[in-house]
């Protein structure tokens, strides 16, 4: 696979602008503007999502205007999977094993992957949720998803 430029920065343009378009939407169907009790809750969700699809355009048309040379080649493309693949896993395991598990899943293998001794991977990916519910559960009293796992066992 081989990407421009100019198809990168479309490409781009279109999610942005979809992303934006999503927010402005849901913003305008629970309320935008004035009412008695002072600003629609879905009013600075409209103004920031209305700047996200006005960029948007704007990156879009300049997208389509100027050309560039390749900047994405199966070399490149695999590098930005190594980093996107894993972030992708941690985020599908929290509702299954709650962040703080799905988090030490994720430190134990970008840390194996980066050729770290095995037990100083395990070390630090076993840390990691211990740390995680010490210092948001315990110490600002804030609970983080705990998933299907932290429902098996009673959180």
């Amino acid at each position: 696979m081989v990407m421009t430029r100019r198809g990168l920065e479309i490409l781009t343009a279109v999610v942005t602008g979809t992303f934006g378009t999503a927010i402005l939407v849901s913003s305008l169907l629970i309320g935008v503007g004035w009412s008695r009790s002072g600003v629609g809750p879905g009013t600075f969700p409209a103004i920031a999502s209305s700047l996200i699809v006005a960029g948007s355009i704007y990156n879009l048309v300049r997208g389509v205007l100027r050309g560039g040379p390749v900047v994405l080649d199966g070399k490149r493309l695999a590098r930005i999977a190594a980093l996107f693949l894993p972030a992708a896993v941690f985020v599908a395991l929290i509702p299954l094993l709650g962040l703080h598990a799905a988090a030490g899943v994720y430190v134990l293998y970008v840390l194996w992957r980066a050729r770290f001794p095995l037990w100083k991977a395990a070390a630090a990916g076993i840390a990691t949720p211990f740390v995680l519910y010490s210092v948001f559960d315990w110490t600002f009293q804030v609970q983080l998803l705990r998933g299907f796992l932290g429902s098996m066992v009673g959180y």
